[in-house]
């Protein structure tokens, strides 16, 4: 039969001290108050970190050590804890010896006796911090990232831009540069040798030279392209009456032929904005107003501007032929025209849509057919202007 050895009887005083080196090993504070939360026992991880007494410590304990800004979350949680008997858990942040703060996971339980009463809450304060700064590298990293990635969009929808912007230009590009083409080519022939064209030749040959100066000026209007689609470039003051007259002179053959007027009603006279984009919106609207005349009567076409709360407005109205409404739905899209025997590309008004969006704004038409028709331009994004009450025929 085999034999165990005789059990040995532990003292309370043996498993007191036994209890409290045990204690004492544990890396982390280990601590105890009394039912109503007087602070009674820490361990010496709690000495170590803190600096501080156990007479000290006793009754206020951790109160003595916590960070301002989470004292009063703490004790919130803790009294709530003693009034309710939940267990205890927070995170907070405590002042070591040498006056930096670092960061402990708080939890407790309570002890109860036989009649479920409190009796004791033990607890203990784990140290966190690393795991905090790595989670706070990890939010930073992550907030980076989302920051990176709207930088991305953004960048995508700079591109998209660009692109829009660039593709507009090569659209309104080739209508601005034709105009001041044919104009050179009309006037060249005008200076077919004759006796007759002695006397104006001087006159004609101005005229040339203000033509071949409105083409300088669109092939400079090509180089400022990058800078605006960069947003590097700041949108000078357009002089609407002398944009009109440039247009007036580019359209001059075609003003003629028609015995055209050109009414300038400008209650704004002067806006921030693209020149090339506003000479461009006029030029195709005043051109289109004047090619699609009513066979009746001579085109008259009235630029007017003024200021709403939409943003500043500007008219090109005609007394021409007016827009069937079935054909109103398709008036802006690329190559679409009224009218084959109309001389155009299909281009003009789909050029002036983009031009407008492109910068906000937008574009609306009304028509009656055989009466005229009006298009309406709310002009936004480069928007400072000065306004005037003038108005001028020509």
């Amino acid at each position: 039969m085999m034999r165990t050895a005789p059990e040995k009887e532990v003292s309370l005083d043996q498993g007191g001290k036994e209890f409290q080196f045990v204690i004492n090993l544990m890396p982390q504070m280990v601590w105890a108050t009394q039912a109503d939360g007087y602070h009674d026992f820490f361990n010496e991880r709690w000495y170590e970190f803190t600096g501080l007494s156990f007479e000290e410590t006793k009754n206020k304990g951790w109160s003595l050590v916590l960070h301002p800004d989470d004292y009063d979350r703490t004790l919130e949680v803790w009294q709530n804890s003693l009034d309710t008997g939940a267990a205890y858990e927070i995170e907070y942040r405590m002042r070591k010896f040498n006056g930096s703060y670092k960061w402990f996971l708080a939890r407790a339980h309570p002890l109860r006796d036989e009649s479920g009463n409190i009796v004791k809450w033990f607890g203990t304060c784990t140290d966190i911090h690393d795991q905090k700064k790595i989670l706070e590298e990890l939010q930073h990293t992550k907030a980076e990232l989302y920051r990176a990635n709207d930088e991305l969009k953004n960048s995508n929808d700079e591109l998209k831009r660009i692109n829009l912007e660039l593709d507009n230009f090569v659209y309104s590009a080739s209508h601005d540069l034709k105009a001041p083409l044919n104009n050179l080519e009309g006037l060249i022939g005008l200076l077919e040798p004759s006796e007759e064209n002695l006397e104006g030749e001087n006159e004609i040959l101005g005229m040339m030279n203000a033509a071949v100066k409105r083409y300088k000026q669109v092939i400079d209007d090509m180089t400022l392209i990058a800078q605006t689609a960069k947003r590097e470039y700041t949108a000078p003051q357009v002089n609407l009456a002398l944009v009109l007259n440039e247009i007036k002179s580019d359209l001059n053959h075609l003003i003629e032929s028609t015995q055209a007027s050109i009414i300038s009603e400008l209650n704004i006279d002067i806006l921030r904005y693209s020149k090339k984009d506003i000479r461009s919106i006029l030029f195709n609207l005043i051109s289109n107003g004047i090619k699609y005349q009513h066979p009746d009567r001579a085109p008259v076409v009235t630029v007017r501007t003024k200021s709403t709360t939409k943003g500043v407005i500007l008219e090109v109205q005609d007394n021409g032929c007016g827009i069937k409404n079935e054909f109103i739905p398709n008036l802006f899209n690329k190559y679409f025209r009224i009218k084959s025997s109309v001389g155009g590309s299909g281009l003009g008004l789909f050029i002036v849509k983009r031009l407008v969006e492109n910068k906000g704004g937008r574009i609306e038409v009304s028509s009656q057919e055989g009466k005229g028709s009006k298009f309406t331009v709310i002009l936004k994004s480069e928007t400072t202007y000065s306004t005037t009450r003038g108005i001028q025929r020509g």
